[in-house]
């Protein structure tokens, strides 16, 4: 293995592994489970008795170790003096048979390098970049491999969500592989304790979920004799309405009708959502000052008992019900994906990827070659690889504690160590993981109930999110007048709640927006779409 030590070359950076990730890669580990290991070089025979005859069949010659380089964002070269992390990096290439040059930039100059080495023509076998107009324009011009129709033939890469497939897609095609995110991450949290205390069922409908804001509004939930509680907390940060719009139907972004893309502002779905947006707010059961208030000081409302529910990001309830418990306040809380509507559950999904992984048609010349490195790349995601990039080598980072449990040994433990050698190696890994993995996984200590609840919810939500048609189809209006469009929306939708404008003057708004540049950019898109 090579490495580059120019200034500005160095080691991988530590993105932290998303909290999903730990339920995708949970799973029993026992003392006696595999550890990392590497595929034969042995050219073994067998035997197969076939009509009575005894055959010798031998398995298929190994092919040498494939020569690829890959390029990340990092901000330390500190680790490359380590003797640990040159054992993984020795471990990665045995596993996937590779000799691998890693070419690594500070976090602060990658994203500026991106564009220059692919208008240098000098860019690596692979390499981490964001989707934008650059990476389009590289893919549609022939420079970058397009890897969808690829991705099936792999365990682990044909398990990438729908979602991600659009949403990282560019004009319908994929140049490259969508490095994973949870999908399912969004949800409703709400005091599981105020609503035992008003005696309702556990809400599953829209109707439902009406009713306990209602309860946790006026019925003094928490029993302090004092009218001081609201249903839902919200602030001027929009995810919680375009989350809910979703429950009522409305498209996520763009929706089909009569063969044509149209934006979800622009459905029946959607403006029903928005007279029940309109309706909690005039009975008081949503904070009046929601379009004001800060989102940085969301959790004081709930945290402080003012709020019974609010929908976001699962993980922000389960903070919550863990900052309860530090505090010794006697509060539960419940997590739920969100509520059925008239089309049934349907849920806004994440964007369900954070960058891509985009393949060099200059270094990796022919098809055979392209499918040797998504080889590589469907290898890192096998529970090898990850109980290696998460965990490092047993007995030099980690062992098994009394119960079967995995636990890291500390510094002070294993001070010849030093830094830790993983640090950074995730980058490159897409974390799209086959169901048949997960039995191989490392498993350390037991999670919390809360963090428990927050996976089940997130892997639960999959099936029920709502992917957008019209995430991959690049609109040069929507490029340069995009932020003033969305605000004119965005802003339409706010004075609607709160009673500024009445039906005509939504409808409006929705003119003004196809005026500005909005019809632009529905011809822009179908244009694409119908090809």
């Amino acid at each position: 293995m090579k490495q580059k030590s120019k200034a500005f070359r160095k080691t991988i950076a530590l993105l932290s592994v998303m909290i999903m990730l730990v339920g995708v890669f949970g799973g029993c580990s026992k003392k006696d489970q595999p550890s990392v290991s590497t595929p034969s070089n042995t050219n073994s025979t067998s035997e197969k008795e076939d009509n009575g005859k005894v055959e010798e069949e031998k398995e298929p010659e190994k092919l040498p170790p494939y020569k690829i380089s890959i390029m990340a964002p990092f901000a330390s070269d500190e680790h490359d003096q380590n003797p640990h992390r040159q054992k993984i990096y020795q471990m990665i290439e045995e596993y996937t048979n590779t000799e691998i040059e890693f070419i690594f930039y500070p976090d602060t100059l990658y994203y500026e390098k991106v564009p220059l080495v692919l208008a240098a023509g000098d860019m690596p076998s692979i390499m981490v970049a964001n989707k934008d107009a650059t990476i389009g324009n590289a893919g549609e011009s022939g420079d970058i491999w397009e890897v969808g129709p690829y991705l099936e033939d792999y365990p682990n890469l044909s398990t990438i969500h729908e979602v991600a497939i659009q949403n990282a897609s560019f004009n319908g095609r994929l140049y490259g592989v969508p490095r994973a995110r949870a999908v399912g991450r969004n949800g409703a949290g709400y005091r599981l304790d105020w609503l035992e205390n008003l005696g309702l069922k556990e809400p599953k409908t829209i109707d439902d979920f009406y009713e306990m804001l209602v309860q946790f509004t006026k019925n003094d939930p928490d029993g302090n004799g004092k009218n001081d509680t609201i249903g839902l907390a919200v602030t001027s940060y929009g995810g919680p309405w375009d989350n809910m719009q979703i429950w009522f139907g409305a498209p996520n972004g763009w929706g089909e009708q009569d063969g044509k893309l149209i934006p979800a502002h622009m459905t029946k779905e959607y403006d029903e959502a928005l007279k029940f947006f309109r309706k909690i707010y005039s009975e008081g059961l949503v904070n009046q000052d929601f379009d004001t208030y800060d989102p940085g000081k969301w959790d004081d409302m709930l945290r402080g008992g003012i709020a019974g529910a609010t929908v976001d990001v699962v993980d922000r309830f389960a903070r919550n019900q863990e900052y309860f418990d530090r505090e010794g306040i006697p509060a539960k809380t419940q997590i739920v994906g969100g509520f059925e509507g008239p089309q049934g559950l349907r849920l806004l999904p994440t964007a369900g990827y954070a960058g891509l992984l985009i393949f060099s048609k200059e270094q990796i010349k022919t098809e055979d070659e392209l499918k040797r490195a998504l080889d590589f790349m469907d290898k890192m995601s096998d529970a090898e690889m990850l109980n290696l990039i998460e965990w490092g080598v047993e007995g030099i980072e980690w062992d098994y504690n009394e119960e079967g449990y995995a636990i890291r040994y500390t510094e002070e433990e294993k001070p010849e160590m030093g830094t830790n050698p993983r640090t950074g190696l995730n980058q490159f890994i897409s974390y799209w993981v086959h169901p048949d993995q997960t039995p191989n996984r490392i498993v350390g200590e037991p999670m919390s109930e809360i963090r428990v609840l927050q996976n089940e919810v997130q892997a639960s939500n999959e099936p029920y999110c709502i992917a957008n048609p019209g995430a991959s189809y690049f609109s040069e209006t929507m490029a340069v007048s995009g932020n003033d469009l969305n605000d004119i929306i965005n802003q339409g939708r706010t004075d609607y709640i709160k009673g500024v404008i009445d039906d005509v003057g939504l409808q409006a708004v929705k003119d003004q927006w196809l005026k500005s540049g909005g019809q632009k950019v529905i011809d822009e898109v179908n244009k694409l779409y119908k090809k």
